[in-house]
């Protein structure tokens, strides 16, 4: 019977991953931060990976890497992960981990938080355009919400 079940299971189709990249670029607000104003801007590089399950909702893995403050005179690295579902190829949540890098001489300091993060993508015609708002918590009152934009491809 195991045996039966397991190749079945081997015979199954791979389900379809869709890929999709693009430029981010948006609004942050980083209360309790160095900055010399909480309000800064971001620039990044964003890839989604949308495993199609064939249904309405998709499984969704999203690689985000940004510099903020440059509207500032200042760059800091951040990067994200969001682990969440799509649903009917237009709205997404996400939760996973957050890094910030403040500084890179003479050491290293950085800071590891979460975010949760939800928003559309406006289908055009060969490429898309994702709007989504987040929100990274943080227990030393250096919270920060995002609002960003921008345009993806599809591979």
């Amino acid at each position: 019977m195991l045996l039966i079940a397991w190749m079945s299971f081997a015979k199954a189709e791979p389900m379809p991953i869709e890929i999709s990249s693009g430029l981010r670029m948006g609004y942050s607000y980083v209360e309790g931060s160095k900055f010399r104003n909480p309000h800064v801007m971001l620039l990044g590089y964003e890839q989604s990976h949308i495993l199609n399950t064939g249904t309405a909702l998709d499984f969704l893995v999203t690689g985000n890497v940004s510099l903020v403050g440059m509207n500032q005179g200042v760059v800091k690295a951040t990067g994200h992960l969001l682990f969440g579902y799509q649903m009917r190829d237009l709205f997404h949540i996400g939760i996973g981990p957050f890094v910030t890098i403040e500084q890179l001489n003479p050491d290293v300091d950085g800071k590891l938080n979460m975010i949760m993060a939800g928003g559309w993508t406006v289908p055009m015609e060969g490429f898309s355009i994702p709007v989504q708002i987040s929100y990274v918590p943080d227990l030393d009152g250096e919270w920060r919400g995002m609002a960003t934009t921008g345009i993806s491809w599809y591979y």
